[in-house]
Parts: C-alpha cells; structure tokens; sequence
C-alpha cells in the first residue's frame, strides 16, 4: 500500500488525491508548528544563522542556542539539566549507550516505542517485558539482585501505571526511564507530561523525549539528574552527531515558552478530550476516558474497516487508517486545540454511525 501525501491547506485541513479533507492526524497537538510567533522566530534565525551548524556538539557545532534550549527544556520539565540531541530516536540510543555498561536488568512496556526497544537491543542488556502483577516483578529482581531499570512511554492510548513503576524503582535503588514525547504538553496542569499527573519523584528518574509532538518542533533530549545526563555527552550516539539546527532550536524555546505562558491551552484540551471521549465510551467503543488527544479505534474485520474508512471519506474527513511497525493496523484519530467543536462533533457523528450501522447489522 503506498503512503499517502497529504499536503496542509490550513490549521485542520488537508488536501489528499486532489480534495480537501477535514484532518484528525498527526501529532501538533497544538498547531505550534503554525503559530505565528514560532515561525517568525525561524525566519529570523534563518537569516542570522543559516541552516547548518557546521558540525557535532563536541567539534564546531555547538552554540549558546542550543544550550539555551536544554535550559528552557530543563525549565519546563523541572529537572536538573537536559541534554539536547537532533531526534527522539537518537535520545534513547544515547541513554542506553550509558546503561551498556551498567549491572542492571531492564523492564520495559510491551508498546514502548520502537526506538526504545532498539536501544535496548543495541545495549546488549538483560531484558523483560514489565509483568501486569507488580508482585511477579518484585520476586523477579529479588532473584536476580540486581537493580532494575524500568522503561515506558508517558502515555499510550491509556495511561501506564507509572506510580506503581516508581515505587518498584525506589524500593530497589533503581531507575525510571519514561518517554515523554507523547505526553508532554498533555497531561498535568502545566502540561509536563506523566511525571507531573502522577506526581512522580525524579531521583530515579530519567525523562527523554521528542520536540515534535504536542512541542510542534523538532529534537530529542534526556533530562534528569545532573550525574546523569552528564554521561550523555560523553556516548558517540551524541558526539558522532550533527547539531541540532538553530531555526529549530529557536522555535522549540519560543514554542515551549508559549506553552509555558498558556496553560489554558493544555487544560482546555484535556477537558475537550475528556468529552470526547466520554461520549465515545457511552457508545460502547474500548476508549479509555482519559485527558490525551488520540483515539484509537482497533477494528480487527478488514470489511468493517473498510465501512468506516468510506463513511469518513463520505463525511470529507480523512481516514486516517494507521499501519506502524510491530503494531496491527488500526484508525487513530487526535483531537488538537485548533479543531472547534462543530467539527469535533461532526466526526463523532461519523463514528456514531458506523456504531449504529454495526449494531443494526448483528440483529439481522
């Protein structure tokens, strides 16, 4: 199946086999990638700096933006220091490049991110698949005796245990690592991610992440503990790569400051979410009622599949049928701050229907 193009036309539509669909895709949460301020903070830099930084972080590369960028990373997450790498993916590569050397087992979420699961392939490390009964991994480690090193996402169509993770990780010394990339700007008051839903302490904590969600940028980082984001910088997964470019650095810290001053944004969209959602539950869909954009609905009968897809093209919204690397295909659609409620509501409708539709079908 070819990948389709898609080309935006504005903050919710987009132009796909030569029509214009409403759109529920992607990841700008927040449109920021489109917000004024962030792209006249690109055009500028791209007139001061140019594109290239010239080299790694630890050659020619590196620039006072860049640091300023991990400050206001640092900032947002309340961490003690962040370290800032060109992509989410090269992150985590980065973080597991340190634990190779380290005494420990890790426990990761079956549908951590697959970059994740690259990085501990790549360590060479002990590896589980975090057990449903907290009891089943508490003897676990009691038998091997080493530390544990827990890992997750943020969020996931529901949201991780992560609080029992944390408390598995205080009990044995050891560490936490969470993928925020897709629960920054999302969850918590102040739209920090998992970490400040649950409240989690960071003294075991290990954060890394991507720019490029709810951000609407670009970039990866770690953030953590000083000590330990420190050993970053020192893995070839950070030095053997190009800098992070400056328009993008520049329109991380105007977006991630936009955020900062806007919390309404965040809280806004959560409530929405919540409704959203609520609504779907009702009708009897497997959706977690929680405050994330997504919403993910698995359809395993490809005929069935194929009647939402034409009900939403019918509709003039995009169907956005999802086909991802060690995961069966399923629609997912995101909700983001830029949709009104009008046109959240007309594809409620549209999946309404197709609920309808299915119900009538079963009596016959």
């Amino acid at each position: 199946m070819p990948t389709p193009i898609l080309q935006p036309v504005d903050l919710v539509h987009i132009i796909w086999n030569d029509k214009k669909y409403l759109f529920f895709g992607g990841y700008d949460y927040h449109r920021l990638s489109q917000h004024p301020k962030v792209k006249q903070s690109v055009k500028r830099s791209v007139d001061q700096y140019g594109l290239n930084c010239g080299g790694s972080r630890v050659t020619t590369g590196n620039h006072p933006l860049h640091n300023q960028l991990e400050n206001t990373i640092s900032d947002f997450l309340k961490t003690e220091s962040t370290v800032l790498l060109p992509t989410g993916y090269m992150a985590n590569l980065a973080l597991f490049e340190v634990f190779a050397s380290k005494d420990i087992v890790c426990y990761y979420h079956p549908q951590c991110h697959p970059s994740l699961k690259a990085a501990m392939k790549m360590s060479g490390l002990e590896k589980h698949i975090i057990p449903e009964d907290m009891k089943e991994l508490d003897e676990h480690i009691q038998n091997h005796g080493k530390k544990p090193c827990i890992i997750t996402d943020g969020l996931y169509s529901y949201i991780p245990p992560i609080q029992e993770y944390a408390e598995i990780v205080e009990k044995y010394e050891g560490a936490l690592v969470i993928d925020e990339a897709h629960a920054i700007g999302i969850l918590g008051e102040r739209g920090r991610g998992a970490v400040e839903y649950f409240n989690i302490s960071k003294k075991h904590l290990l954060i890394t992440g991507s720019l490029s969600k709810a951000v609407g940028v670009s970039g990866g980082f770690v953030s953590g503990l000083t000590e330990c984001v420190r050993a970053i910088r020192d893995t070839c997964a950070y030095a053997a790569t190009s800098a992070m470019p400056l328009p993008m650095v520049v329109a991380a810290i105007t977006s991630l400051e936009l955020l900062q001053e806007n919390t309404k944004l965040i809280t806004d969209l959560q409530q929405r979410c919540l409704k959203a959602k609520q609504y779907l539950f009702d009708l009897g869909y497997d959706v977690p009622v929680i405050p994330s954009p997504t919403i993910s609905i698995h359809i395993e009968d490809h005929q069935k599949a194929d009647s939402l897809k034409q009900l939403l093209i019918d509709a003039n919204i995009y169907p956005s049928l999802i086909r991802y690397p060690e995961k069966p295909d399923y629609f997912r659609f995101a909700l983001s701050s830029a949709h009104s409620d009008g046109e959240i509501n007309k594809l409620l409708g549209v999946l309404k229907e197709f609920k309808m539709i299915q119900r009538e079908r079963q009596r016959e």
